[in-house]
């Protein structure tokens, strides 16, 4: 099979299952914070926030998996004790820093709801190499329907909770029961065992390349989850739920818009590594599409939000709109990102991607708790401008390790989408201002927003069709 065609298959399952998973998660989350509050949800928050930068830094661990030539019996055995020896420090981490919130006056409930979620990181480790070996051969459907029944199962516990009084708890189960069953779903389908113990100096002889690639990762899992601990710490719970929440539709945007992107580069590029000119341009393509893609939830929340947030919450969660659209800000930059990224880790410098992320950790943990200083609304401006800084900063890493690479003008035109949505939505604004609208009724909204997304379609397909038709024919090929 072509790597169009397993390009378009991945993209597909990837997007059902992203579809399922979010819906899943969007109906989880919104039916938690109606039971909870901004100040639970956010005390939740808080509390599952280690544990959740612990499992996905792991999860990545795959992408090992992925790019190795070949997968001896050995390998995997070696890569699987290793795993396992990192998901129990993170286990341990976990439980200390919850004895650390025990001292701290204040929260004095959080640490009981930290202990818990240390199970998380270490399911996410035993899971490591049967997933890999699923992504290595394109299992995307198996790949799909683990992680939709892991948040099902967890959601439906979730819910349960919340309804009958649970709290904050609710969403400690559910972070705990989701890799439990994703785990298993993974251990089944990939009918792979280990089959001998690796001894230290053999997983050592691993962490050459995985270090860099978790570490990366981690700065990455540490640059979007630690604010809210740092929004907490400054600005309180509350603050912290309206944060959270506001990053859950961001999430939400990213895994629709980016994730089938980003989940089918990695395998495609390993395999296109030895071809540079077409690896870069198939980046570049990647990077287009996604940019033109990416403003569209902006958009939409720019006029919808008010009137949705309104409807669901009764506005007991506040600034939540404004939140949201500035949260949502960000999903351009992180569209050049991502590719770039993963270009860079399949061309086997996983080493960039982590300084890179090391960079916007410090900025992102440094802009957000200045901005939350002055407010939530100010954080997430805060957030969003640290993305289109990152963005920034990661083209130029790329020129300087690659300085024959012809970069300026399809750079340049990555951006152009997002100051057209932004071109849109000031203008129409204007329209709203001037005509004394209210976005927080139906009407309105739904003109508004209707309005917004047809100029900013009829412009991309004025401006934007080169990207447009390499989808189009990339479908038609399938």
């Amino acid at each position: 099979m072509s790597y169009s065609k397993l390009a378009v298959r991945g993209a597909l399952w990837s997007l059902l299952q992203v579809l399922a998973e979010r819906l899943t998660q969007t109906v989880v989350m919104l039916t938690a914070a109606l039971f909870l509050g901004p100040h639970d949800f956010g005390v939740a928050a808080m509390a599952t926030a280690p544990a959740l930068i612990a499992a996905s830094t792991l999860q990545t661990g795959n992408q090992m998996i992925v790019q190795r030539d070949e997968a001896t019996q050995h390998f995997l055995d070696t890569a699987f004790w290793l795993f396992l020896l990192l998901g129990a420090a993170c286990a341990v981490f976990v439980v200390g820093l919850a004895l650390v919130f025990r001292a701290m006056p204040g929260y004095e409930t959080v640490w009981l709801m930290i202990l818990p979620t240390a199970l998380a990181p270490l399911l996410a480790a035993v899971g490591v190499v049967p997933e890999g070996l699923l992504m290595r051969t394109f299992a995307y459907r198996v790949l799909a329907i683990r992680k939709t029944v892991g948040q099902a199962i967890a959601g439906v516990a979730c819910c349960g909770l919340a309804v009958y009084g649970f709290g904050a708890w609710s969403i400690v189960v559910q972070v705990t029961v989701a890799p439990i069953i994703s785990t298993a779903i993974s251990l089944i389908a990939a009918k792979w065992r280990p089959r001998g113990v690796a001894t230290f100096r053999e997983m050592g002889s691993l962490t050459r390349f995985s270090g860099a690639l978790l570490g990366w990762s981690m700065l990455n899992q540490v640059n979007v989850r630690s604010v809210d601990l740092v929004v907490g710490l400054i600005a309180g719970p509350t603050a912290t739920g309206v944060f959270r929440l506001a990053r859950t539709v961001l999430d939400l945007a990213t895994s629709l818009f980016m994730n089938p992107i980003n989940g089918i580069l990695l395998p495609i590029f390993s395999r296109m590594v030895g071809d540079r000119e077409r690896t870069l341009e198939a980046m570049w393509q990647a990077c287009g599409v996604a940019s033109v893609i990416a403003p569209v939830s902006f958009l939409g929340s720019a006029f919808a939000s008010p009137f949705v947030s309104a409807v669901i919450f009764s506005n007991k969660w506040p600034h939540l709109s404004e939140t949201v659209t500035l949260f949502l800000l960000s999903l351009p930059s992180v569209a050049v990102m991502v590719p770039v990224q993963t270009y860079l880790v399949a061309s086997g410098r996983p080493k960039l991607p982590f300084f890179n992320n090391l960079y916007q950790t410090v900025a992102n943990v440094i802009m957000v708790a200045l901005g939350a200083w002055f407010g939530i609304i100010w954080a997430a401006g805060m957030f969003s401008l640290r993305c289109l800084l990152g963005a920034a900063a990661l083209l130029v890493v790329l020129k300087r390790v690659s300085p024959d690479i012809r970069m300026t003008n399809q750079a340049a035109a990555t951006t152009v989408p997002l100051l057209v949505a932004v071109g849109i939505a000031v203008a129409l604004h204007g329209v709203v201002w001037m005509l004394h609208l209210d976005l927080a009724k139906l009407v309105p909204a739904l003109i508004m927003t209707t309005v917004a997304m047809l100029i900013y379609a009829g412009v991309s397909l004025v401006m934007f069709r080169a990207w447009i038709d390499f989808v189009i024919r990339a479908i038609r090929k399938r």
